[in-house]
């Protein structure tokens, strides 16, 4: 895994992080480390999310009931993205007649 940091690296990352207010997020289960050898390791991913918790505590103080419900929307949201990425590479690689027929049908002129 290329992109692991250990907790110190992400409480360090993040400005108003905790070790405490990052176990929180992990009783939560809306942050999960990578299990390794050395130990719990978060991705660039998981500091994303984190930095965006904690904004979305300090700055709109959103209680955690809503953290676990916007994170699990957020979740939703790109899995649909990436399941609609996977759709537009399938329509890519058909012949023009079938992006043509497709294109058409998405656009309600059949």
């Amino acid at each position: 895994m290329t992109d692991a940091y250990a907790p110190d690296q992400v409480i360090a990352r993040v400005t108003s992080l905790t070790a405490e207010r990052l176990s929180h997020f992990e009783r939560l289960r809306i942050v999960t480390p990578v299990t390794t050898p050395d130990g719990p390791r978060y991705r660039t991913l998981d500091i994303r999310r984190i930095t965006l918790l904690c904004e979305l505590t300090d700055d709109f103080e959103v209680n955690e009931d809503a953290l676990v419900i916007i994170m699990s929307l957020l979740d939703q949201l790109h899995g649909a993205h990436s399941k609609l990425e996977q759709v537009m590479q399938a329509i890519g690689a058909e012949p023009s007649e079938t992006k043509l027929r497709l294109s058409r049908r998405l656009a309600g002129e059949d």
